[in-house]
């Protein structure tokens, strides 16, 4: 779930994890968490947020989520027009002030998931540009998306880029860490245990538009990358300190990381096999 509003260097010395890392696989995650095994990754993962992030449409696809959120909470659930930001303001999404207020039921969550996510996503078109850099990260280096909304939207929109074969299904969304939101660092630990991760938490980078989300992601350790520079409403530029690198669009991931890229002039080598 992505609500947004009516209106809208180095890294830091990361926490060694010296445990192994079991799964998490509960019953609202194991769906979800398609393609999370049990045995661990022998290379630190990438962990992408998929709105905004992967793409990036002027928030079209943003406004049409938030119309959505509204729409469920004043019609569904009979909630004042304002109860949605109200929500994700204090809360961080709707659907997670939703549940801490009591104000919507377990049987309701998939609905609500459903219908907020049923979103025209004819703004997303094939991107050449992210299949080539894609297609020149290491090839063993897993890639997992990591959204704060449900996986079948998650899957739609990188199909819409034409970059699913990436992915391969992994989706890490709200259901497989617990229904907590990406503000929570619990989400964190949640997302390295489905990715099969145990290593140190500052060797996986994490790509988010969300500056609240790289605070929750530092503060595990993870090593961060700021996608846009910009806030959605006000246009002004946004905080960094949370932020190990900042790029303006994913294309330029290169830029930041060129260790985890196969070079252009050996990707491009005819094979000799």
């Amino acid at each position: 779930e992505k609500y947004r509003g009516p209106h809208r260097a180095p890294a830091l010395t990361a926490r060694t994890l010296h445990h192994p890392r079991r799964l998490f696989c509960s019953t609202a995650s194991a769906s979800s968490a398609s393609s999370a095994s049990s045995f661990y990754a022998m290379r630190p993962p990438i962990l992408f947020d998929c709105d905004d992030n992967l793409y990036k449409n002027d928030w079209r696809t943003a406004k049409q989520l938030t119309a959505k959120i509204e729409e469920f909470c004043t019609q569904r659930l009979q909630l004042d027009e304002a109860k949605a930001y109200q929500l994700y303001k204090e809360h961080g999404t709707a659907l997670r002030g939703l549940q801490a207020e009591g104000l919507i039921e377990d049987g309701q969550l998939e609905e609500y998931l459903h219908t907020v996510h049923d979103v025209d996503l004819s703004d997303i078109t094939h991107d050449e540009r992210l299949e080539k850099m894609l297609s020149r990260l290491h090839s063993d280096i897993p890639k997992w998306v990591f959204t704060a909304s449900a996986r079948h939207h998650a899957a739609r929109c990188v199909e819409r880029l034409g970059v699913s074969h990436h992915f391969e299904e992994r989706i890490i969304d709200v259901r497989s860490v617990g229904w907590v939101t990406k503000h929570d660092p619990v989400a964190y630990e949640r997302a390295l245990e489905i990715a099969g991760w145990a290593g140190p938490a500052s060797e996986v980078l994490f790509i988010d538009d969300s500056v609240t989300n790289l605070r929750a992601a530092k503060q595990v350790g993870f090593t961060t990358v700021l996608c846009g520079r910009y806030a959605r409403d006000s246009g002004e530029e946004l905080p960094r300190e949370h932020a190990d690198h900042v790029i303006d669009s994913i294309h330029e991931l290169e830029h930041v990381a060129p260790h985890l890229f196969v070079p252009e002039e050996v990707a491009a080598a005819p094979s000799t096999s």
